[in-house]
């Protein structure tokens, strides 16, 4: 038996938390962000043309009030439906963000396919994250570009610190044997 069970529906997460101040101090999110919501809107658009469950799609945006107001009104004029889009201000880091997802999923007999979007520098933390907690869980990653300069992202890396538990290590364990395996049998 698959160690994944079905998917009944998409939750696409758009993961907009930022602690920079915007370009012009209010109206304007920071271009690292407009990419987040533009590899969002390329991923709704996939999940329209491609799967067969793609009327239960959800979109939840998560970040501060302000500028999710922004993100919404972006994916509306995007095409997205205004009452599929959720906003979650309470969470603060992707720690607490795979939390709120799980209380709301973890109920479910058929979780739903979970599409998140985030810089691609977060993709440490999505993946220690969600393999801790999102066990059985099916998930994709999707990077958008972040131009910022390095000491920025490092800063902002330090609000996201990733959280390894035992599921993590196993797999890190996993994946080394198979290449100890397979550099075994296939000698450079």
């Amino acid at each position: 038996m698959s160690e994944y069970r079905f998917t009944d529906g998409n939750l696409l997460v758009l993961y907009a938390i930022y602690r920079g101040k915007s370009l012009d101090g209010g109206n304007s999110l920071p271009d690292y962000i407009q990419e987040r919501v533009k590899v969002g809107l390329e991923t709704y658009s996939m999940i329209m043309k491609s799967r067969p469950d793609k009327n239960k799609t959800m979109v939840m945006i998560v970040g501060d009030p302000g500028p999710s107001e922004i993100i919404k009104e972006i994916l509306v004029k995007g095409g997205v439906k205004r009452e599929i889009i959720a906003i979650d201000s309470e969470s603060k880091n992707i720690g607490q963000t795979v939390d709120y997802i799980h209380s709301i999923i973890s109920k479910k007999p058929n979780p739903p396919f979970i599409y998140f979007v985030a810089s691609v520098w977060l993709h440490d933390t999505y993946n220690t994250t969600f393999i801790s907690k999102m066990k059985n869980i099916k998930t994709q990653f999707y990077g958008a570009l972040d131009h910022r300069p390095v000491h920025e992202v490092e800063q902002e890396k330090t609000y996201d610190v990733p959280k390894k538990g035992g599921e993590y290590y196993k797999r890190r364990l996993t994946n080394k044997a198979v290449d100890i395996v397979l550099n075994i049998i296939f000698p450079d």
